[in-house]
């Protein structure tokens, strides 16, 4: 028998174990929608759900760089306010070091080196997530290993067709950390709250099907409507509004997130708190942008990833 062929065998059956063991262990109410079996994604696999090692952190937070220096929140009052990011003002990358894209055409964040979260309303077939670079032709892709949608996401559309929508990616390899990509830090459920501002970053249309995605990063900031405000819109998608989701905007409809976001940071103090999830058309007057509840389902987070958040 072929020495070397045998070794090829026992190297895939090994990954076929390792990788059963991922599926069973997901199976228990976490919604998966692939596994691969590289040599990478299978060391994550066993490293998570097998031995259940965290690494320790040897990078820096978003918001802990941000320390000693002017939080968002304080740099506020001297932005340029324009037209939200559909046509908004462009930033560096270095701004939202987070930032990175699921596939071409959604926004998502970075959390981990080794992990992104983006809305489960985003393609769950995508192969990379992009990443490094204002531009979005130049940014630099990372293999997705797997797709975990949140287990109740579709299953209570009927209250809510985006209710639940989280999605967490696995990368096959870790994304450098530097200041061109750097994991931010969650923030609380308290810090949603009417009034506080937020930041919505993204390289989204221009126009409601009217444009189409950017090159150029662009970055808003609006403040958090209250959700007692936001159910008493005259809209069945308002009224409807579940604890998993916030409004933010300008009831004027001068600022908004469009299409091309969705999946994108909402960052409050330099952490985040919200995923751009869905509107009624872009920048609508009366008609606010919705946002994913990010600190609401820590805990989901915390089972899949495994990191001490």
């Amino acid at each position: 028998m072929n020495p070397r062929r045998e070794d090829m065998r026992q190297q895939m059956f090994v990954l076929a174990v390792l990788l059963n063991m991922f599926v069973l262990s997901t199976a228990d109410n976490d919604t998966v929608y692939s596994g691969l079996l590289t040599p990478g994604c299978v060391q994550h696999y066993h490293r998570i759900y097998v031995t259940k090692q965290v690494p320790a952190r040897n990078y820096m937070y978003y918001h802990e760089v941000l320390a000693g220096q002017q939080l968002e929140s304080d740099v506020i009052k001297s932005v340029d306010f324009r037209w939200r990011i559909v046509g908004g003002t462009k930033i560096p990358i270095e701004d939202a070091p987070y930032q990175v894209l699921h596939g071409k055409y959604c926004g998502a964040a970075l959390i981990a080196p080794e992990w992104v979260i983006t809305a489960a309303h985003c393609n769950p077939k995508e192969t990379h997530v992009y990443a490094g670079s204002t531009h979005r032709s130049k940014t630099k892709g990372y293999l997705i290993c797997a797709h975990f949608l949140h287990p109740l996401w579709n299953i209570t559309s009927k209250i809510h067709s985006h209710d639940f929508d989280y999605q967490l990616v696995l990368l096959e390899t870790p994304i450098p950390v530097n200041s061109f990509s750097r994991p931010i830090a969650i923030g609380t459920v308290a810090d949603i709250q009417p009034g506080v501002m937020v930041s919505i970053s993204g390289w989204g249309h221009l126009a409601y099907k009217k444009s189409k995605m950017q090159d150029l990063l662009q970055r808003i900031y609006v403040p958090i409507i209250g959700s007692d405000v936001c159910k008493a819109i005259a809209h069945e998608s308002y009224n409807a509004l579940t604890p998993r989701m916030f409004c933010a905007g300008y009831i004027d409809g001068s600022k908004d997130s469009c299409q091309g976001d969705s999946g994108g940071p909402v960052v409050a103090n330099g952490k985040l708190i919200g995923l751009v999830s869905f509107g009624i058309g872009c920048a609508t007057p009366n008609k606010p942008g919705v946002y994913a509840n990010v600190p609401y389902v820590r805990q989901w987070i915390r089972k899949i990833t495994g990191l001490p958040l």
